[in-house]
This record gives C-alpha cells, sequence and structure tokens, in this order.
C-alpha cells in the first residue's frame, strides 16, 4: 500500500510504499498501552474496586456477570475473574487489540471463564450477550475524563448491556479546577506582543486543552489565584443523571497577595473507584498530592480563558466550567452551553503548536538575539526565509530594508498585520507563493533564517533551510547546525515503549510481542518528545554527530556520519538528539547548558528534541557500556536515518 509521509526537505507530503498491514500497526504501536500497564496504583485500585464491588453483591446472594469494556489486553477482565465473578464478558473494538487479548485468555488458562466480543460496546444490542451484567467496569478516559466517549459509552452501557441499578467501576468522577496566575503558561497561548503591539489582542485563541506534565512546571512559576475547587461532578452510576451540554458557575473568593491577571485555568479529575471514597484515584499533580504517581496517559490540562482578567485580593468572581460530550472549557462570569467554546479568529493559534508560540515568545524577548541582528544587519538590506517565523519584523528595527519569504500564508498575512498595526515600513511580504527567491536576492546584502519550520518534526527537520539557500550561498552568513546526542536514564518515559511481561500477576507476554513488532514496523526509531516534561540523568559525555555547513553545497550523494557514546553509569534507557544553529556571533542551542553524567539537562520548552529508546534485551545486557551512532543524511529528500550498534 502507500502512505504519505513529509519530505523534510521541501515540507511537502511525498508517497511511500508500506506493509498492508500499516494502519492496524501503526494504531497499535501508537497507543501507548505499555504506559498505563505500567501505571501500577491504577490497576490495584481497579483490582481493590473489583473485589470489593463482587464481594459485596456476592454476601447479598446475587451471581455476579462483569462487562468489561474497552478490554484491550484483558488485564480488568482476568481481575475480575480472580475476584470470583461468575460470569465475565469482555467487548474490544479494536479487532487485533481483541485477539491479542484472547491470546492472552488462554495463555493465563482464563479463556473458558471469559466471553470476549469484538465490537464497539454502542453498537451492541442485548440480544447480543448471553445476560445482562449487574457490574460494569472500563477505562475509557483521557486527560479531559470525558475525550473518549465516557459519558455515552456509560450511557448506552446502563440501556442495553447492564441490569437496572447495576454497579459502576469506577463509580463517580470529579474534575477538578483553579484559575492561576502564570507568565510561563501565558507564552504558550498569547501572541508576541512586548515589543511590538499585537495586532491579535482580541483573538479568544483556542477553547481546546493544552495536556502536559504539569508537576514538572515549577511551583514558582505559577500563582493560584484561590484553592482548587470541584468544577464537576459525575455519577456513572446514575445514568438519569447524565447531560451532554452543562454548565456550572461556581463563585470564588480570590485570596491573593497582590492584583493578578488570571491567564488560565488548570485542571485534573480523579475516580471514586468503588462507592466508599475510601480508593480514590487522582491526577492532582504533586504541588497538590505529594505522592502523585507519574503516568503519562492521563495528564493534567491547561484551558486558556477568551478573556483575561485582573483580580483583587477578597473579590468574588464567577468562573462557567462548561462541557459538551467530549470536552470542556471555562470562562469568566455566568454561561450557558450555548454560547459554546470559543474559536480562534486569527488562524495563528489553529496552525501553531504551543511550543510553537512559546518559541515566537521567547525570541522576542531574546537580547542577546536582538543584539546580534543590531551588529549583523543594522541599515542592509535583508532577505528573510522561514516558513512560521516573525524575525522578519525584529530585524526591521535595525535593517534599512527587509524582503519575508515565507512559506506559509498565515504567517505572511500576520507580519503584514504586525507592520500596519506598529507603522512598520521598510519591511515587505512576498504573498507571491511561487516568486523566485533566487532573482529576489540579487539586490539584497544578506540573508536571515531562524531557521525554523512550521513543518518540522524532528530537530533536523529545519535543515530544509539547507536546500532552500543553495542558489544563494553568496548572501548567506556562516551558520552551521551541529546534531548532538547524549546518553540518559529517563526517571519515568521509558516505560512508554517498555515491555510489560507480567502485570499484577498475569502474563502479558503476547500483548509485548504484537506491540514491539508494531513499533519496529511503523515508529521512526528516533521519535518526537518535549522533554521539559520528562525528567532525567546524563549518564554519558554528549557528542557532536555531525556539523551541516549551511553555506556550503548539499552532497550530491548520501553522507554517512558517525560518534561513539561511552556510557559512565548504570542504567541507560535512551539517547537523546537535539540541534545547535551556530553563527559568527550568536548560537541557537537545543540544550540550555552542557549536561555531565549525573546531572539532570535542562530543555527549552520552545521546541521538541529527538529520543531513541535503548531496547529491553540491549539496556540490561552486562556489557552495555557503549553505543556507536551512525546516521546517514540524503541529499535526495533531506531525511536522516539512524542505525544504533551495541
Amino acid at each position: 500500500m502507500f502512505i504519505q509521509v513529509k519530505n523534510p526537505a521541501t515540507g511537502q507530503m511525498t508517497w511511500k510504499v508500506a506493509d498492508e498491514n500499516y494502519d492496524l500497526a501503526q494504531e497499535i504501536a501508537r497507543s501507548r498501552y505499555a504506559d498505563m500497564l505500567h501505571d501500577h496504583e491504577r490497576n490495584k485500585m481497579y483490582e481493590i474496586a473489583l473485589h470489593n464491588v463482587i464481594s459485596e453483591l456476592q454476601e447479598q446472594g446475587k451471581n455476579v456477570h462483569v462487562v468489561d469494556i474497552g478490554t484491550g489486553t484483558g488485564l480488568l477482565s482476568m481481575m475480575a475473574v480472580r475476584a470470583g465473578a461468575n460470569q465475565v464478558t469482555a467487548i474490544e473494538m479494536f479487532k487485533p487489540m481483541a485477539d491479542c487479548a484472547r491470546k492472552i485468555f488462554e495463555r493465563n488458562s482464563v479463556a473458558d471463564k471469559i466471553h470476549l466480543i469484538s465490537s464497539r460496546s454502542t453498537d451492541l444490542g442485548t440480544y447480543e450477550i448471553d445476560k445482562k451484567g449487574n457490574v460494569l467496569v472500563a477505562e475509557v478516559f483521557d486527560t479531559e475524563l470525558i475525550g473518549e466517549g465516557a459519558l455515552r459509552t456509560f450511557e448506552r452501557a446502563h440501556k442495553t448491556l447492564l441490569e437496572k441499578n447495576s454497579r459502576v467501576i469506577p463509580t463517580s468522577a470529579r474534575i477538578w479546577a483553579v484559575p492561576v496566575n502564570s507568565e510561563f503558561l501565558k507564552k504558550f497561548n498569547q501572541l508576541p506582543g512586548s515589543s511590538f503591539k499585537s495586532p491579535y489582542v482580541d483573538c479568544p485563541g483556542l477553547a481546546a486543552v493544552f495536556d502536559i506534565q504539569l508537576s514538572q512546571v515549577p511551583a514558582d512559576e505559577i500563582k493560584f489565584i484561590c484553592s482548587p475547587f470541584v468544577a464537576m461532578k459525575f455519577d456513572f452510576e446514575r445514568p438519569e443523571s447524565y447531560s451532554f451540554e452543562e454548565v456550572f458557575t461556581h463563585e470564588i473568593n480570590v485570596d491573593i497577595s497582590e492584583d493578578l491577571e488570571i491567564h488560565a485555568i488548570l485542571t485534573w479529575w480523579d475516580l471514586d473507584m468503588d462507592g466508599t471514597g475510601q480508593h480514590i484515584l487522582t491526577m492532582a499533580p504533586k504541588w497538590f498530592n505529594p505522592l502523585a504517581k507519574w503516568r503519562d496517559h492521563w495528564m493534567q490540562g491547561i484551558y486558556y480563558l477568551p478573556q483575561s482578567i485582573i483580580v483583587s485580593n477578597g473579590q468574588k468572581i464567577e468562573i462557567s466550567c462548561c462541557h459538551d460530550e467530549f470536552s470542556l472549557w471555562f470562562r469568566i462570569g455566568n454561561g450557558t452551553t450555548r454560547d459554546g467554546p470559543h474559536f480562534c479568529s486569527c488562524k495563528f493559534h489553529s496552525i501553531c503548536s504551543r511550543n510553537t508560540v512559546y518559541r515566537l515568545n521567547e525570541l522576542e524577548s531574546d537580547y542577546i538575539f536582538s543584539e546580534f541582528l543590531r551588529q549583523n544587519y543594522s541599515h542592509k538590506s535583508v532577505l528573510c526565509i522561514n516558513d512560521g517565523s516573525l524575525i522578519g519584523l525584529m530585524c526591521a528595527k535595525f535593517a534599512e530594508k527587509v524582503q519575508v519569504f515565507d512559506t506559509n500564508s498565515i504567517f505572511r498575512s500576520a507580519i503584514s498585520h504586525y507592520c500596519v498595526c506598529n507603522g512598520i515600513n521598510n519591511v515587505k511580504v512576498v504573498h507571491e507563493a511561487n516568486v523566485d527567491i533566487t532573482e529576489a536576492s540579487i539586490h539584497v546584502d544578506s540573508i536571515l533564517s531562524e531557521p525554523y519550520f512550521i513543518s518540522s518534526i524532528l530537530p533536523w527537520d529545519n535543515l530544509r533551510i539547507w536546500f532552500i539557500v543553495q542558489t544563494l550561498l553568496r548572501h548567506s552568513c556562516k551558520e552551521i547546525g551541529i546534531l548532538n546526542a547524549m546518553p540518559v536514564e529517563f526517571e519515568n518515559l521509558w516505560k512508554t515503549v517498555a515491555a510489560v511481561g507480567k502485570v499484577e500477576g498475569f502474563d502479558l507476554t503476547p500483548f509485548d510481542n504484537i506491540c514491539q513488532k508494531a513499533r519496529c514496523a511503523t515508529d521512526p526509531i528516533v521519535e518526537p518528545q518535549p522533554l521539559w516534561e520528562y525528567p532525567s540523568v546524563c549518564t554519558g559525555d554528549a557528542v557532536s554527530i555531525a556539523k551541516f555547513d549551511i553555506t556550503s553545497p548539499v552532497p550530491l550523494n548520501d553522507v554517512t556520519y558517525s560518534a561513539l557514546l561511552r556510557l559512565s553509569r548504570k542504567g541507560t534507557n535512551a539517547v537523546v538528539f537535539w540541534m545547535d544553529w551556530k553563527s559568527e556571533s550568536y548560537s541557537m542551542n537545543g540544550i540550555y547548558k552542557t549536561c555531565v553524567t549525573d546531572q539532570k539537562p535542562s530543555w527549552p520548552a520552545s521546541q521538541k528534541q529527538g529520543v531513541y529508546f535503548i531496547p529491553d534485551e540491549k539496556r540490561n545486557s552486562q556489557d552495555f557500556d557503549k553505543i556507536l551512532i551512525e546516521i546517514t543524511f540524503s541529499p535526495y529528500d533531506g531525511n536522516i536515518s539512524f542505525d544504533f550498534i551495541f
């Protein structure tokens, strides 16, 4: 079969041949089931709840029929069997996972005790199961709690799969919220406007959740406007209470020492697993729960408000907490579901990742970069080439004239709007996408590029600039891209891809086999991750693998580079990669400072880094003390391929 992939050299989509099972394998590989199965607290909470509920019903003389919706590997169904359920029905809509669960049931000698149905639970009728259940167990939650359709799933289950007054595990949920002031979090949403007036101050941005590892945001970067409060409650055992559109308005008392602007609402949720209030599974960050467990399948959410508001100590304000079937949103003051979530009006937020918006803000406030522009581009005619950058505006402060070639139409429009808003007259934005930049470059003194391309996924995808400036080399300032690597021990991120083996005593080897095979079939060996969210420790000296001189011609044939990583301590479970960009008097680095063994690297939030996870069998080897990395750069498509030799 043919699939579309992005060509790093051009930013365009191209076709490549892939195995006919690619789509199915990709869905398994990217599902991150492993992370969930490594969540020991989650697993234990579900098993305790199953044991308590099943025991309670059997003490009442009832036969217990457990229905497990979205069984995945079948772990919860097997727990139900072990807890003494008289009958278990497992439902899984994704056939490859259902087939995997069947193998796991056989391996654990419970296949005759679990009736497995491969179907979407909401498509099943009463006649398709032997008997209605009286206990529902399901894990159909995401960072927003309801984003995977939990409400509809439970509603349909009560109607077609369960007896009246059935028990549900988990029994109920609460969504917690707290308004905050945070200049750090603000940079992920508000468009640049410190050194320039922003033409988009009235744009409400996006209501969509920004899910991150909030525990990794330093506590001193956030000021709480009040104490966390329960924004919404859901009782999963009372289907008559379900509503797919609701607004809960809460009056809060502002408790701060100085006037502050509310920048965002932080949220997380918790589950009462068995209705006793004794077994609460919470997603609260470590500031509120010192015993918080790490998990990547459920994180915390940040919601930006459509309008900002400055509040004072003792003030009372109302916050409207809204949800539809799949999502949440918030606003200050009374609201109704008819208002709906707010949408971006400037289009900027719609095409930029949160990291991109942060990068734009960071660069605008970078004094050293501003000095670099002043020293190198004052009174010059400059050609700026980018795909998602505002450095043409910054350069215009010093240059005589700036021409901006940006391949992204929304950024071209944004630069024009910034110029009008700020009375900038020495910037010409070329709106024609097919203009010959070679001809345009004849009359300029210098070429400037960040380099950054909004289409880039991995750090080295920005080498696309090398291909663009090939005919313009006589104007290019000295710029070198350096690809670096460093061995690390991730505290937790490794769990997202690690084999699970046995979980709570159940052998899940069939899942390991299919998941590892799927990853090999679909995932790039090196994958992008925002490493500022994931703590790690350096386990050996960093090395520079390759240097790409942008002022030299792109090579005609493939070029291979290599470097040896020596491991100075045990525990290495990954290699991280980043790009540094160095010109004659300025550096854009992909890591904040040089890191040595046993130190924790510090990463910028403005970009993602590349990560290669060491295979289990390699990192557990006794003689694992070095890694030879070979990369091959292809001038045909700008792609970099990796090989690792242990």
